[in-house]
């Protein structure tokens, strides 16, 4: 066949040549032809639409001749290159019809997505999910595009999908954290660019705007240890760029939500010196207080010097009743129920709704229906005595309990509910088993099995970090299996930092062995072998009796625990 067009040898003649083999019916040739004007000046929206238009011309041929799937693949190239096609869109509707698939029900077109999306076929993914995105227009649709695009390396495309995502509406928030993760994990990782270049200012805002992102997560989903992990990052990174007060607050608030609250103590320190008087320490400072005395995993030394702080405040003002409900809660902790019960009611005296939490350790602790709200008459809050009044065996007055709401009784479990979980465990469908025990937590957060399934299935993923958080959060709510689970786990986790200090104690470089020893007790703190090897070493380093006290006290601690 004789082509009037030259061979070509830039975009614009591979344009040309298409067009022309497109006018002769040759749309296989004329596609070939566009995709390398297109691939040559990938910004050419003409060159996009003309790829759009010849796809769509072969795919009618094709579904002329009832070749459905092949017309698909053609229809779906077409709205990849030029997602406004809206005759390839109808086109694609009608030959998923003719193939007896319902093209009007979203979860069709989100399946058919998904299953490209797990076979490599990104494109097919997107133009799948870019339907259901019209259909549903929520934010797990719009997430599901996002996550393909950055799969295919489109990761200026997903980071406007992951805004939208955000603000769309949404059903589930487990999913709802991982979205905002994700959108965390491109900033974060954006924020490196920024910073390898040497562009200081534009990483520092990208950081601070991927903490915002981690933070939301973890205000969905408090156990997402992915976005806890990533808001320590980038705080770190922050502090090493500027070590502002803010970012000193930012990195204080991570370790507090890992539970790391040594290091949090340390970093609230440094905010101290930068700003003593700030009004967003104070209350910083009081959510970490509240944060050691609500984690059953607090070290006894750290809830007693939470103790000491609020005792100190009670003592300027005991009406304080958010500090009355702290200072009663690290008191149950500490196994006094006596002196607990008293704090919890006179704060419950002062405003029974401080915490969620008040009415039920009053009930918990066999006090009743927590008192009325005795201001609510126009006299003043009972409960005058000091702090240390509660500490010493003294009375705290309280108001009449009659008007107080009930406490409901401690629902029984239906043991069934832990039947899918297991069923798709057995199947070896661990992304299935995973959303069932998702739904049980999200449901009921204090549900410890649904915890420790959670942790086995994030075992079997080698999802050792997250494994650990669930085991901690099932062995907090009592499950007889949890504890020795997150024991084998921790070992495991802690296993590069165990070769590492070996490996410096074979060379006799007892400072390096210590420093690898230390990294190991951070990640699994009630470990008793890494607690034991750091004290070999500190010892044969010659270091401070007092700081290898300390290490032997909290040896004591985990031994007793």
């Amino acid at each position: 066949m004789m082509l009037s067009t030259p061979n070509p040898t830039n975009p614009l003649e591979h344009n040309n040549r298409a067009v022309e083999l497109g006018s002769k019916n040759l749309w296989a040739d004329a596609i070939r032809e566009h995709e390398i004007a297109l691939e040559g000046d990938p910004y050419n929206e003409q060159f996009k639409i003309n790829l759009s238009g010849a796809c769509l011309r072969y795919g009618d041929m094709l579904a002329s001749k009832k070749k459905y799937y092949e017309a698909m693949v053609q229809y779906r190239k077409a709205l990849f290159a030029d997602p406004a096609n809206a005759v390839a869109d109808r086109n694609l509707d009608e030959c998923l019809r003719a193939s007896g698939k319902n093209a009007d029900d979203p979860n069709v077109r989100h399946q058919i997505a998904e299953t490209a999306e797990t076979e490599g076929r990104f494109r097919t993914a997107q133009v799948e999910y870019r339907k259901v995105c019209r259909m549903t227009d929520d934010g797990t649709s719009h997430a599901d595009l996002a996550r393909s695009l950055l799969k295919d390396g489109q990761d200026v495309a997903a980071f406007e999908e992951l805004k939208i995502a955000i603000n769309k509406p949404w059903k589930d928030k487990i999913e709802q954290a991982k979205c905002h993760t994700m959108l965390g994990d491109t900033l974060w990782r954006y924020a490196k660019v920024a910073r390898d270049r040497g562009d200081r200012q534009t990483g520092l805002k990208r950081l601070q705007n991927a903490a915002v992102s981690y933070r939301r997560a973890v205000t969905l989903n408090p156990a997402y240890s992915d976005a806890i992990q990533g808001l320590k990052e980038v705080a770190r990174e922050a502090v090493s760029i500027n070590g502002s007060f803010d970012n000193h607050l930012m990195l204080a608030g991570a370790y507090q939500l890992s539970g790391d609250f040594e290091h949090a103590k340390m970093e609230f320190e440094e905010c101290w010196k930068k700003n003593p008087n700030s009004p967003q320490l104070a209350k910083a400072r009081r959510s970490y207080h509240l944060a050691v005395v609500m984690n059953p995993a607090t070290p006894p030394a750290v809830l007693a010097t939470s103790l000491q702080k609020a005792e100190d405040i009670l003592r300027q003002n005991n009406q304080d009743a958010e500090m009355l409900f702290i200072y009663g809660r690290g008191k149950e902790q500490q196994g006094d129920k006596a002196t607990a019960l008293k704090a919890y009611q006179a704060a419950a005296s002062i405003n029974p709704h401080v915490h969620p939490d008040l009415l039920q350790g009053i009930s918990r602790l066999g006090g009743g229906p927590a008192p009325a709200l005795a201001s609510a008459a126009g006299t003043p809050a009972a409960g005058g005595g000091k702090a240390g009044a509660l500490s010493g065996g003294g009375t705290a007055a309280v108001g009449a309990p009659a008007a107080a709401p009930t406490v409901p009784v401690e629902k029984i479990l239906d043991p069934r509910r832990l039947a899918p979980i297991e069923n798709k465990m057995s199947a070896g469908d661990s992304d299935g088993a995973k959303k069932e025990a998702d739904s049980l937590i999200e449901k009921d957060p204090k549900d410890a099995k649904a915890w420790f399934y959670l942790g086995r299935i994030n075992e079997k993923k080698g999802n050792l970090d997250e494994a650990s958080v669930a085991y901690r959060m099932a062995f907090n709510l009592k499950d007889s299996e949890a504890k020795d689970a997150m024991n084998q786990v921790d070992l495991s986790r802690i296993q590069p930092f165990k070769a590492e200090a070996e490996k410096q104690e074979a060379a006799g470089n007892w400072v390096g062995a210590a420093s690898s020893w230390k990294e190991a007790t951070t990640v699994a703190p009630h470990l008793v072998m890494p607690l034991k090897k750091l004290v070999e070493c500190m010892q044969k380093m010659g270091a401070d009796a007092k700081d290898i006290e300390k290490v032997m006290k909290k040896l004591r601690e985990v031994e007793k625990e």
